[in-house]
């Protein structure tokens, strides 16, 4: 029997209308959800729009954006999730604050938080890697472990007053902290390189497939590996913008942006079983949930009202990914 108009026009362009709308669809939620927030805040305290606020998110967003892309990395590659950010990010803002203290150069201060995070990430992917173990459970442990050595090493560290990676926390250009804008530039150089250049796109096909990409020759454990430092290598840059501007902190302060980060991964649209996502959307995604925080505030929430708003957020983030990837195969 012949089979024609297999595949009628009609449906071939209702199809087309369909994935764009879905291509646009989630960033517009985000965008509104986010706008209906500050709205919301707005009517109840008026004085929520101000400069202060602003200042505020955006100091979030500056560190929650970049480790998020280090976050995200690791989600598309398919190694699930970096349960070690917070240590790494506390361990690279110790390294930073010791080489300040030194009198290193601002330079050499910020190498050498790249390079600890480096470090970090690599060891990780080296357990992962050999071991062959499950990356959440290794990273949950060297976490762990980072913070009790950490805890050993010092009580409070901040960075010395008058040094140059202070004077760089508290610079504007164009009316907003120099902290935020390296985060803004990084989410779009890297949300392009993820799909533009071969290694982006080899990291994406072992997070979608593995077996397809190692029939195409891309090796697991290469990708693991180098995802793993470069994602180390984010937080070891968020460190230098955490410790330049947040004053004293201890082995503790780095596990609230934990939530936010996770979240704001999942939020953007990247699934957690690997192979998909959009890091631009971070940007909306981090931008929400750094006005979260403040806007809670604003409505006389105390700060174990705000944890579990933060976890309700993650949540509903894990199952709206849930959602989106039975839709994918169905």
């Amino acid at each position: 029997m012949r089979l024609e108009h297999a595949i009628k026009p009609e449906s071939s362009m209702s199809t087309l209308l369909w994935l764009r709308f879905r291509a646009f669809s989630a960033p517009i939620f985000l965008l509104t959800v986010w706008l209906l927030l500050i709205i919301a805040t707005a009517i109840y305290r008026p004085d929520f729009i101000s400069y202060q606020t602003l200042l505020a998110v955006v100091f979030t967003m500056s560190i929650v954006g970049v480790l998020a892309i280090g976050q995200a990395l690791v989600t598309i590659s398919g190694g699930f999730l970096d349960l070690s950010q917070p240590s790494c990010l506390i361990f690279a803002s110790f390294v930073s604050v010791k080489l300040s203290e030194a009198g290193m150069p601002f330079i050499i201060v910020i190498l050498g938080a790249i390079i600890t995070g480096v470090i970090v990430g690599a060891i990780n992917a080296l357990i992962i890697v050999l071991a062959r173990l499950n990356p959440i459970i290794v990273t949950l442990a060297t976490n762990f472990i980072g913070l009790a050595v950490l805890f050993l090493l010092f009580r409070a560290a901040e960075v010395p007053i008058g040094s140059e990676i202070h004077t760089f926390g508290r610079a504007y250009f164009l009316g907003l902290p120099a902290t935020w804008w390296p985060m803004l530039i990084l989410i779009f150089i890297v949300g392009l390189l993820i799909h533009q250049t071969r290694y982006g796109r080899q990291t994406i096909a072992v997070g979608g497939n593995l077996y397809a990409a190692q029939t195409r020759g891309i090796s697991l454990k290469k990708t693991r590996f180098l995802i793993f430092s470069i994602a180390g290598g984010f937080v070891g840059f968020a460190a230098i913008l955490f410790c330049s501007a947040s004053g004293p902190f201890n082995s503790d302060s780095a596990n609230i942006l934990q939530l936010n980060v996770i979240a704001a991964v999942i939020l953007a649209g990247i699934s957690l079983e690997g192979g998909r996502g959009h890091l631009w959307m971070l940007f909306l995604s981090v931008g929400l949930l750094s006005t979260v925080p403040t806007s809670l505030v604003f409505f006389g929430l105390s700060s174990d009202a705000q944890a579990i708003f933060q976890g309700l957020i993650l949540i509903l983030a894990v199952t709206f990914d849930g959602y989106r990837s039975r839709k994918v195969t169905l």
